[in-house]
């Protein structure tokens, strides 16, 4: 999906992958905040079958406006892509990103649920607010990208998350612990986008492998972050952990530059 999303982008001759991005974030952010409302009258089973129907329900209408496969020529990957020197910088820097997305996605509500005694529907609310800041700021991100260039977009939105998520383990009110979620969503948003579209234009013969070396130790990163952060939270608390997703995103703001790549349509 990456790989047809830069396609896109050089058919259109502008940036649109943060938009694209942004449905994911719409998705996450409604799926959270219809969680939150029915927990509480349904059951888990019943919940999921829900979600499921509606999913169905949107996704079946979209099939007439699928792009023909031939767009994606030349762009599908041959096996595993292992990351090049162009593209090692990037995936670092998108592992952390996801690392850092998937920290506050598993992570948010067990700390604010623990910091407060929440009851987990409310808690439930610090990742929505933390989608709804990563959709708005998703939906903006392909204009900021070509008005800021893709390295200060890039730098300025990591520290948004470090801010937004170290403001959320220190306040000592839930409410706007919830509110430094969103403004953490709203910095992270941009970062993975921009550095999956900088991977596919770093080999311009073989987008797709390009891409996939990018996405690779991203979603590493996305998926070996929560059980990170829980290990560390066994030994020193969730506070202390997640606050190594703070140091992560200010390591990708240092590293900006290397985001550059993405400005080139």
């Amino acid at each position: 999906m990456n790989a047809h999303g830069v396609a896109v982008e050089k058919a259109m001759r502008r940036p649109t992958m943060s938009l694209l991005h942004g449905a994911f974030s719409v998705g996450a952010m409604t799926g959270s905040l219809l969680g939150a409302v029915r927990l509480s009258e349904m059951s888990e089973s019943s919940h999921i079958l829900l979600a499921w129907a509606i999913c169905l329900a949107v996704f079946i209408p979209c099939i007439v406006f699928f792009l023909p496969s031939a767009i994606d020529k030349g762009l599908s990957g041959q096996g595993f892509a292992w990351p090049t020197r162009a593209t090692i910088g990037l995936g670092i820097l998108c592992f952390l990103a996801l690392v850092a997305e998937g920290a506050v996605v598993d992570w948010s509500g067990l700390m604010l649920r623990g910091r407060f005694q929440l009851e987990a529907g409310t808690a439930a609310l610090g990742f929505a607010a933390f989608a709804a800041g990563m959709s708005l700021s998703r939906f903006l991100g392909d204009r900021l990208r070509v008005h800021l260039g893709a390295t200060r977009l890039v730098r300025w939105s990591a520290f948004l998350m470090a801010l937004g998520l170290a403001v959320a383990l220190v306040v000592p009110l839930p409410a706007i612990a919830i509110a430094a979620l969103a403004v953490a969503g709203i910095g992270i948003g941009n970062a993975v986008p921009i550095l999956f579209a900088g991977g596919g234009r770093l080999e311009p013969d073989a987008p797709g492998r390009g891409i996939a070396a990018v996405t690779t130790l991203g979603y590493a990163g996305f998926l070996a972050g929560p059980p990170i952060i829980g290990f560390l939270a066994e030994l020193t608390g969730l506070t202390l952990a997640l606050g190594l997703v703070v140091l992560a995103s200010l390591i990708i703001a240092a590293s900006a530059r290397a985001a550059g790549a993405a400005d080139a349509y």
